[in-house]
């Protein structure tokens, strides 16, 4: 039988450090982003004397550095303090209030009885943590159109009325109209303030891509022109897209013995990509979707209709927002039908 793992490269590796390439990545510098640190890191800044924060609501394209820069947040309060204890719950994964109160009870390093708990018995004994140790939450929602229960956030911010239970919530998504399709409720109980991430420009995709080029690749295996290039075939601003480039560069480079990146490895690995992209990493929900526009352009409320979703029309709404971003969809706005109206939907060009 052929052996597949005997063989050992012939040229140097040119990553050094895959990590600092990847989205996960935590750099101790955050470019271009001082402003918006400085309000996320004001609006937190009550919790340590034990007051009302601000809660905050980040909005920005994917690839803004949002969901960077509140770890970053998340980690200095922690090294500065343990007087405040920061929650990080991503809603795509943990959707309901079980969920989101579990990961503040993880946290709490709070036991559980086998037998599990109710919602309400989990958000009870979480409460009754929080005001015996006197220690303010402060919980993260990233991916926040994921959250299945808008009560969770009414809940939290109501348990503020409590005598010495305090939380603080940061919430991040996409969607610059979630606060206005919220619950008018749970609007006024939550009281958000809104921080934009702009998208990066070229120059600055640039200088991100040579920080993590210089950390994370060996010496002379790239050049500034390979950046540029990089930096100018990302039309949305992302530098999650624009490391991603770089990475699979690099990855391709490593898998023909090369010394350094060339321009063709990186259109190569491109390439390779697009053909891999229509069908990669679709919930069996959003290929029924791609399925059934590929019979031609449907308004949202008819692709409701023929697929007989079994979960609110919101949770439909959020599959179609996910195959937007991925770029395997195009939504359009129809004149007449309001802001927040039915939209045509349509395979986007590339899919």
């Amino acid at each position: 039988m052929q052996k597949f793992f005997d063989d050992t490269p012939s040229a140097p590796s040119i990553i050094a450090r895959e990590e600092v390439l990847l989205p996960i990545y935590q750099p101790d510098e955050l470019r271009y982003r001082g402003n918006e640190l400085q309000v996320m890191a004001d609006a937190v800044k009550p919790l340590l004397r034990k007051r009302q924060p601000v809660n905050l609501l980040i909005h920005g394209n994917s690839g803004t550095g949002k969901t960077t820069c509140a770890k970053a947040i998340m980690r200095q309060l922690s090294e500065h303090s343990s007087a405040v204890l920061p929650v990080y719950a991503n809603c795509w994964e943990s959707p309901t209030r079980a969920a989101v109160f579990g990961k503040i009870i993880e946290a709490m390093r709070l036991p559980l009885p086998r037998r599990g708990l109710a919602v309400d018995e989990l958000f009870d004994r979480l409460l009754q943590y929080a005001k015996s140790y006197s220690r303010p939450v402060l919980l993260v929602l990233d991916e926040l159109d994921g959250l299945e229960e808008q009560e969770l956030l009414y809940s939290v911010a109501r348990a503020n009325e409590r005598p010495g239970v305090l939380f603080g919530i940061i919430g991040i998504t996409n969607n610059s109209e979630f606060l206005a399709k919220l619950d008018p409720r749970v609007r006024s109980s939550l009281r958000f303030s809104e921080l934009t991430f702009p998208e990066y420009s070229e120059e600055q995709l640039f200088w991100i891509l040579k920080d993590r080029a210089i950390a994370g690749l060996a010496p002379n295996t790239w050049d500034d022109k390979l950046l540029t290039k990089i930096a100018r075939s990302v039309d949305d601003g992302s530098a999650r897209i624009a490391l991603s480039k770089l990475w699979k560069a690099a990855r391709h480079a490593e898998d023909l013995d090369r010394l350094k990146i060339t321009l063709q490895d990186l259109a190569d690995s491109e390439a390779e990509t697009e053909q891999a992209r229509p069908g990669a990493a679709l919930t069996d929900m959003e290929l029924k979707i791609v399925e059934q526009l590929r019979t031609g352009d449907k308004t949202t409320d008819e692709l409701y209709a023929l697929l007989n979703f079994d979960k609110t029309k919101r949770m439909f709404m959020n599959h179609l927002a996910r195959l937007e971003e991925k770029r395997i969809i195009e939504m359009e706005a129809q004149p007449g039908n309001g802001k927040f109206g039915p939209k045509v939907c349509r395979l986007a060009s590339t899919a």
